[in-house]
């Protein structure tokens, strides 16, 4: 799969409904990492927070019948069963926390959406905890609570930790020293001596000329739609030696801390023999 082909997955999310098996579409534009950052401002996260809460009690409530004790960590709706959810489906208490906190996969996300659906975290009236709905659509719902960032993104499309630190991805191992090895699925870290590992992207497609690269990039930095996740027309960068030379090479960039100037380096994806990517 490619990098933008898993970004489809998140920005054309589609599951059924476990209540009457209606086809759902609904998008994920929301940045946000951990319980308290949510679209570039810190102590926006409570918004996710008091949800995760009021989900967790329904969730409760359907399972076993008590907001107060705990599911466990793996659960399925064996005794009780919840809509059209097979008695065998398994689910894990992480998986929801995962998707609130900017790190799930889609299939996190779905989880989690298909549940709110199916306790009544979704839709009209009250949730089966009696708690108000939060929200009347799974878009709505997705827009106002579910997040995403860019180590996130990039973790679950390698498979690896969506909670590593972006450093993680930097190993001198897996650096690139000639432009002409660039390829698909190889990982850009942005950094600095003032901003240390920024920002993360995956590198969709690259078309090299001389030493320039003409390159479309899939990333999670901000909130939005397709377009500020996705480079439709790809970029020319002038490809040079990085000043941490141990790190290869990149181009040139803007930093977020401003007037301080950043690098985008480009390593290989995590191979076979290095699980995961951590070097």
């Amino acid at each position: 799969m490619t990098p933008k082909e898993y970004l489809d997955r998140y920005t054309y999310l589609k599951f059924y409904s476990p209540l009457n098996n209606e086809l759902i579409s609904a998008g994920i534009t929301m940045y946000g990492s951990g319980w308290d950052f949510r679209n570039g401002k810190a102590g926006t996260g409570q918004v996710m927070q008091r949800e995760h809460a009021a989900f967790t009690a329904a969730l409760r409530m359907a399972h076993h019948g008590n907001v107060n004790k705990p599911c466990g960590t793996k659960f399925f709706f064996d005794q009780q069963p919840l809509g059209l959810i097979q008695p065998t489906e398994d689910f894990y208490a992480t998986t929801f926390i995962q998707a609130f906190v900017g790190k799930g996969s889609p299939d996190e996300i779905t989880d989690t959406l298909r549940l709110a659906y199916a306790i009544g975290r979704i839709g009209t009236g009250k949730d089966v905890a009696g708690q108000p709905c939060a929200r009347a659509t799974a878009q709505a719902y997705a827009t106002d609570f579910i997040t995403l960032d860019c180590n996130g993104l990039v973790g679950n499309y390698y498979g690896g930790s969506p909670s590593a630190s972006i450093d993680a991805y930097a190993s001198t191992a897996r650096r690139r020293t000639r432009i002409e090895d660039i390829q698909q699925g190889d990982v850009v870290v942005t950094h600095c001596a003032a901003s240390p590992y920024e920002h993360i992207a995956l590198i969709d497609s690259c078309t090299v000329s001389g030493s320039t690269a003409s390159i479309q990039l899939v990333e999670w930095g901000w909130y939005g739609g397709e377009e500020v996740h996705y480079s439709k027309e790809a970029k020319a960068y002038s490809i040079v030696q990085g000043p941490e030379k141990a790190y290869g090479i990149g181009w040139a960039a803007r930093s977020n801390v401003k007037p301080v100037d950043s690098f985008r380096y480009i390593f290989r994806r995590p191979s076979e023999e290095e699980p995961h990517g951590w070097s």
